[in-house]
């Protein structure tokens, strides 16, 4: 199942929104989404493409209200030959760089594809000449947290009850200085790993 990231595009927006819906509680609004695409100069926001024909079929069993939600049929599979199937967002102000979201389909999960637009977001802050990165993260989501941390960030805090569907606390990460030869190599060879655990699966990245 091959899959390849490219840049959102206004047209991507209603896709975008519907794997948001499926991945949190509390979505951002579409005009949210094309406010950010409208920035590229301040900000980098990319999807995630299922490359291939066949559908992406939807386990979930609660197809009476996911079935309604595009891109999705009624019968779960897509409509497109090549659906959004994750996306993610940066900001760059200054010398640092913000994470403010990443998300995939749930049933796809625990394949690297998360830590792809993870690189590849990190790939671009350091190009558009930011020194650090920063993000959020549930203090409950062990599994992003060990992610970030195999990038190199660490707690610096915390920020209480900063999720507004359950009042959960988030927990404020940083990495290590990216504009390092230090830095440039890890995350070559964090690349490389992750390029060959792809298994051919990526057709390309282009933002």
């Amino acid at each position: 199942m091959p899959f390849k990231v490219e840049r959102m595009r206004i047209e991507d927006v209603p896709e975008v929104l519907a794997v948001d819906r499926r991945c949190f509680s509390t979505p951002w609004p579409e005009s949210t989404y094309r406010r950010e695409v409208n920035n590229p100069d301040k900000n980098l926001y990319v999807v995630l493409r299922r490359v291939g024909e066949g559908p992406l079929t939807n386990p979930d069993p609660r197809t009476g209200f996911l079935s309604n939600i595009l891109p999705f049929r009624k019968d779960g599979a897509s409509p497109t030959p090549n659906p959004v199937v994750g996306y993610a967002g940066l900001w760059v102000v200054a010398d640092e760089a913000h994470i403010t979201t990443i998300a995939v389909l749930p049933e796809l999960r625990g394949r690297k594809l998360g830590e792809l637009l993870l690189e590849t977001l990190l790939e671009h802050a350091i190009g558009a000449g930011a020194s650090w990165v920063t993000l959020e993260a549930r203090v409950s989501n062990q599994v992003a947290q060990a992610l970030y941390r195999k990038y190199t960030f660490k707690n610096a805090g915390y920020r209480k009850r900063y999720y507004s569907d359950n009042g959960e606390d988030a927990v404020v990460m940083w990495s290590d200085r990216i504009d390092t030869p230090e830095f440039a190599e890890k995350l070559a060879g964090l690349k490389a790993r992750l390029y060959e655990s792809l298994n051919g699966d990526l057709m390309g990245v282009c933002v």
